[in-house]
């Protein structure tokens, strides 16, 4: 149960991260830049966080490694919502509102994580029972972290940036 959970975890966090690319030709377009410098912030943030080492005979390490692990992708997601709010609204039509509506996704899957963090923190855990029972009982909130493919994914809904991603040498492989 509880390597199927964080299965489920780290899938979301591996598409929310990845980084690829680089290079960069200031010469384009206000969107293409404004693209390349989200992108350069993904991957500036993106550091591979490896799945927690379940212990099955030490349910307290075992949470103790998954707690670091979430508290791990919060910072990630975190330092991504800053660098949202420093790169602000992209210059193209509907900018603002497809900016809106991906820092309004971040902020809840940031928000969902911290709930799970705590819970976690204050659940009884003495073995591997309780540990599963307390994973189990957050599963569907993991679940909805675990769907979540990250900002950039959520950007290129709008069809100008989604044309600014693919211009942009930076942008290579992030949020696709």
């Amino acid at each position: 149960m509880v390597p199927r959970v964080l299965g489920g975890v780290a899938l979301g966090c591996a598409l929310v991260v990845s980084p690829a690319g680089c290079g960069g030709d200031e010469k384009n377009d206000a969107k293409t830049v404004w693209a390349a410098r989200v992108c350069d912030g993904v991957k500036r943030n993106a550091k591979r966080i490896s799945l927690p080492t379940v212990d099955q005979r030490d349910a307290r390490k075992s949470r103790a490694a998954i707690l670091t692990f979430l508290g791990d992708m919060g910072g990630q997601l975190q330092a991504q919502a800053a660098d949202l709010d420093a790169a602000g609204a992209p210059p193209v039509a509907g900018g603002k509102a497809t900016y809106r509506a991906t820092v309004t996704n971040l902020a809840k899957v940031r928000l969902e994580l911290g709930h799970v963090s705590a819970d976690l923190r204050r659940a009884q855990v003495t073995d591997m029972n309780s540990l599963a029972k307390a994973l189990r009982s957050y599963q569907a909130r993991m679940g909805a972290f675990a769907s979540y493919q990250g900002p950039v994914k959520d950007l290129r809904a709008n069809t100008e940036l989604d044309e600014a991603f693919r211009k942009a040498p930076q942008c290579q492989g992030v949020g696709t």
